[in-house]
């Protein structure tokens, strides 16, 4: 049934475009170049008797390079490309990050993909210091200087994604009435496509489906932001889950004036599709908070997540805090310094799993 709907949807579209003699209008299809490059120098204090000597003072990058293709059809229709190129596909590796069309109008938004799911779209905004960051990412930032310990399971990142990352998806959005929009991805398989055959559900999770509901108003100087959002997928053929891996996601933003304050809850279960017990998964929140002074901006946001056990009783647990200072130097020019914390601890018996470290970066970020 959640196939059948998504197809139609995107048949519709089709049907939209061609059944109104849509051509192009006053301008041709254009391609836009942007992306940015963060240059990034810090130290980080942790114990080395877990995680090995570890280079004291570091230099690191974030970097991606995008190209944005556009077009508009004289019945008002619009139709967009994206494709993201890593600067750094050794750590990721994938260079080619997302790349996927879309196509706007009266009727909302389809994209066909790889892309992110309905669901992790539209919470993540509004979930913690994803939705209050001003320098570094609290979620994904803080692992790169305080590193996670062998065997540990838990993870600083606190967004719905069930493993199928960048994954080609078909999704869809409403138009926005009064605030509110929905949206809805059908995710064949978890494992992203070579464009040459099929896809196996022998290989991968597959058949995904995610849904999310947002709303988010301005009156004066208050601002209220909040999405929910559920995502399910069948697993591998063979694969002895005890139930189908699904998660939930909700975040909350307030706005009053220059400061901003956000919090997110999410939880991921039955991830592990060979695991020993049905609770491998993880419950997160996150909570942050935000200052805009104009050139000058202040965060601090704060993380803490709990793994369940895969074949151990316990849980691996993690913290993590970071408070950041941010200050424009000129159009697309960023200098950012950045405080962290973080504090891992496993659930084995004694410190084989566990660290914690300190950690100071300093940046300058050109975006174009």
């Amino acid at each position: 049934m959640k196939k059948q709907l998504m197809t139609t949807t995107a048949l519709v579209a089709a049907g939209v475009i061609a059944s109104s003699g849509a051509a192009l209008g006053a301008g041709k299809p254009i391609l836009k170049l942007g992306g940015w490059f963060e240059g990034i120098v810090g130290i980080a204090d942790q114990d080395e008797d877990v995680v090995g000597n570890r280079v004291g003072l570091d230099v690191q990058q974030d970097s991606e390079v995008f190209f944005k293709g556009s077009v508009k059809l004289d019945n008002g229709i619009k139709i967009t490309t994206r494709v993201e190129l890593e600067g750094q596909s050794s750590n990721s590796g994938d260079t080619i990050d997302e790349a996927y069309m879309g196509i706007k109008g009266k009727f909302g938004e389809i994209r066909i993909g790889s892309e992110d799911n309905a669901a992790h779209l539209m919470t993540t905004r509004y979930m913690g210091s994803w939705a209050t960051n001003v320098g570094q990412n609290t979620n994904f930032d803080i692992g790169d200087w305080v590193e996670r310990p062998p065997g540990h399971k838990g993870s600083t990142v606190n967004r719905l994604d069930l493993g199928e990352g960048d994954s080609e998806k078909l999704t869809y959005f409403t138009p926005r009435f009064g605030g509110f929009q929905v949206g809805v991805s059908y995710m064949p398989s978890f494992k992203e496509g070579n464009n040459g055959t099929p896809e196996l559900t022998s290989t991968a999770n597959h058949t995904g489906f995610a849904i999310a509901a947002k709303f988010d108003r301005k009156w004066d100087s208050f601002g209220l932001g909040a999405a929910v959002g559920y995502a399910s997928v069948k697993p591998a053929a063979g694969a002895n889950n005890h139930s189908d891996p699904k998660g939930l996601a909700a975040g909350l933003k307030l706005t009053f004036g220059k400061v901003t304050i956000a919090s997110g809850y999410h939880r991921e279960m039955n991830l592990n599709p060979d695991g020993a017990t049905a609770n491998d998964g993880q419950t997160a929140f996150d909570f942050g908070i935000k200052f805009d002074g104009g050139k000058n901006k202040f965060s601090l946001g704060y993380v803490t997540a709990e793994h369940d056990a895969t074949t151990k009783a316990g849980k691996d647990e993690v913290q993590g805090a970071m408070l950041s200072y941010r200050r424009g130097l000129g159009p697309g020019v960023q200098y950012r310094l950045n405080f962290m914390w973080g504090d891992w601890e496993g659930e084995d018996v004694g410190s084989g799993d566990d660290n914690n470290g300190y950690a100071i970066t300093t940046s300058v970020r050109l975006a174009f």
